[in-house]
């Protein structure tokens, strides 16, 4: 079972090695899928890998297997900055306790069609993480196969919109309830016995306690 580490912009010099491998096997994944990959050097970068974003890095032993980024959607995400128009049936969420879940990745050996494996575990990781730092709600512009992993868990999805085709699959905008229950079911699907979120080193809240009262903007 994989261990879930934490990584910010206060602790990533503790994980350089296996951040760094994050980024390349993100690249290598874009460009076996022939999508765009976000940097030109071989490791994955984009524009919303700024101080607010939080990783989780899965990983067994030494290696990452699985990863997964956050980034609140009370600043720029690529919802807000290139997904808006997929949001017609839901007020552009710009909220601190919304968060926007990206760079989902699991490499290859490890994509098991089951709930109970690799992907089912970061998605448990994920969930843990945002019900430790009060996230409400978690999300953003997902694959079908994604949304089916979502209710295998038992899930409760709200779509944002309808699907489009984005780089040759079924895409839509859409989140899931963050709450005990969420977890609970999502654990016992994915036999997943145990937390999984492991911290090492300076760690600072998801949320900012200094940003105003949260608002929903509106599509238009």
């Amino acid at each position: 079972m994989i261990e879930a580490h934490v990584v910010n912009t206060h602790n990533k010099h503790l994980y350089a090695h296996a951040f760094e491998k994050f980024r390349r096997h993100r690249h290598d994944c874009c460009t076996l899928a022939n999508r765009p990959a976000a940097g030109d050097d071989d490791l994955d970068c984009d524009p919303f890998d700024t101080p607010q974003a939080i990783y989780l890095l899965g990983m067994l032993e030494d290696r990452v297997v699985t990863s997964a980024r956050l980034v609140p959607t009370s600043v720029a995400n690529p919802v807000s900055e290139e997904f808006r128009d997929m949001c017609g049936n839901l007020d552009l969420p710009r909220r601190p306790d919304w968060a926007v879940w990206t760079r989902t990745h699991v490499l290859p050996e490890y994509r098991d069609a089951g709930a109970a494996g690799i992907p089912g575990q970061m998605f448990c990781a994920v969930m843990e993480y945002c019900l430790d730092e009060g996230i409400s709600h978690t999300g953003g512009v997902l694959q079908q196969f994604v949304l089916k992993r979502w209710l295998d868990l038992g899930w409760k999805v709200i779509p944002a919109g309808i699907p489009r085709v984005l780089s040759g699959d079924w895409c839509l905008v859409a989140y899931v309830e963050v709450g005990e229950k969420a977890l609970r079911t999502g654990r016992a699907r994915a036999a997943v016995n145990r937390p999984l979120i492991v911290r090492k080193g300076a760690q600072h809240p998801f949320i900012n306690p200094f940003l105003p009262s949260p608002t929903l903007a509106a599509t238009s």
